[in-house]
């Protein structure tokens, strides 16, 4: 057994695959938790792991991280989008284009599946754990969003329908955004992703519920509302004071055109945890394995934005004109150099993230979320 401690700030998919990683590599590993459970945050939506940003499919992925698939893992394939003016577009891929998990307190939640998994290995976790400061020695933060790049507003609800999936491209229903629903054993989740005018996301969604009552015939039993956020920026300050690891979405690890960031969230934690072990960087690892993705789907999002609803028509006539989508994806999501190099720098120009000030980075500072200077989204003040 290693007799050094590794203290992890936050049980969610990132902190935990690291604590896995680490409790199986004989480390004593500490995660501290400020809720009783994990998955407080979620609601039992369903949600995707991509698996059109890479070839390498997410079973193969989840293996490789050292995740064992013990929560709801269901594979889906072809499926329906709609454009603003309710038209249907039947798209059609060779794999997977996602993997539906559950997310929340329930048994088969993906979170209680990791947590289920740490425990084995002999991690330890402390709940309701509110800690000011960074503990001593290696550590790893995965505290989470600080602020919203994107919200979703939406329902869960029991239903008689097949499983299946849509989305909807409309920036009267989701500006900037999408709407999706996606049916899985008896339970759905239907909901709008606003990248914009968040005021209104009421408005969207109600209208969002109209277009689907208007485009697919499904019952609506017992629904239950839900909302999230996600949060999405280049961070380059990933370790602090060398034993210090921002990983997740506290490190701005996002899919910055649909936010499917949980690919992003475990590739992180497992990294971290590789850092640790083979006592090599953590963010040399970032840079070589995630930040490429991150840019092109920068970029991605930029030419999104730019879109519009003819745009959108557009681009689902080209995707239902496809034997396969997944392809398409793929090459989007692996620009060539020349590419990158032309737009990224655009992108990043037009990007303007909520969150201004990610991490503090001042001297003998051990804050795990500090307001020291103008940290506009941080939520623990503590003694720097």
């Amino acid at each position: 057994m290693n007799t050094e401690t590794v203290h992890i700030i936050g049980a969610g998919p990132a902190g935990l695959v690291a604590a896995i990683n680490l409790a199986k590599n004989n480390y004593e590993v500490t995660v501290h938790e400020m809720k009783e459970n994990v998955g407080t945050r979620f609601n039992g939506d369903f949600q995707g792991i991509d698996n059109w940003s890479s070839t390498e499919d997410v079973r193969d992925f989840l293996e490789s991280i050292g995740v064992l698939i013990n929560f709801r893992f269901a594979p889906y394939s072809n499926g329906d989008y709609f454009d603003a003016s309710a038209k249907k577009y039947h798209v059609q891929t060779s794999r997977p284009l996602f993997y539906l998990v559950e997310r929340g307190t329930n048994e088969w939640s993906l979170d209680q599946g990791l947590k289920r998994q740490a425990l084995e290995a002999g991690v330890h976790i402390e709940w309701k754990s509110h800690l000011t400061k960074v503990p001593d020695g290696k550590v790893i933060v995965a505290t989470g969003p600080k602020a919203a790049d994107a919200i979703a507003k939406g329902i869960t609800f029991d239903t008689a329908h097949k499983n299946y999936y849509a989305g909807f491209l409309d920036d009267d229903i989701a500006p900037k955004g999408y709407a999706y629903l996606l049916v899985n054993e008896g339970r759905a989740t239907f909901a709008t992703c606003l990248f914009k005018s968040f005021p209104n996301a009421q408005e969207c969604f109600d209208r969002a519920l109209k277009r689907l009552h208007e485009t697919v015939d499904i019952d609506i039993v017992n629904p239950k509302n839900f909302g999230g956020y996600v949060n999405f920026f280049f961070n380059t300050n990933l370790t602090k004071d060398n034993r210090i690891h921002y990983v997740g979405e506290n490190a701005g690890f996002q899919d910055a055109l649909w936010g499917f960031g949980m690919r992003y969230a475990m590739q992180s934690g497992y990294l971290a945890a590789r850092g640790i072990i083979e006592n090599i960087s953590y963010a040399d690892l970032c840079k070589t394995h995630i930040k490429p993705q991150m840019e092109a789907s920068l970029i991605n999002r930029w030419m999104f934005a730019r879109l519009g609803n003819s745009g959108y028509k557009a681009v689902l006539k080209t995707l239902a004109g496809s034997e396969d989508i997944l392809p398409l994806f793929q090459k989007r999501h692996r620009l060539s150099g020349i590419m990158k190099r032309s737009l990224l720098p655009f992108a990043k120009l037009w990007f303007r993230p909520r969150l201004q000030d990610k991490q503090c980075m001042h001297e003998n500072c051990s804050c795990v979320w500090c307001k020291h200077g103008k940290h506009d989204y941080a939520e623990i003040e503590t003694n720097c």
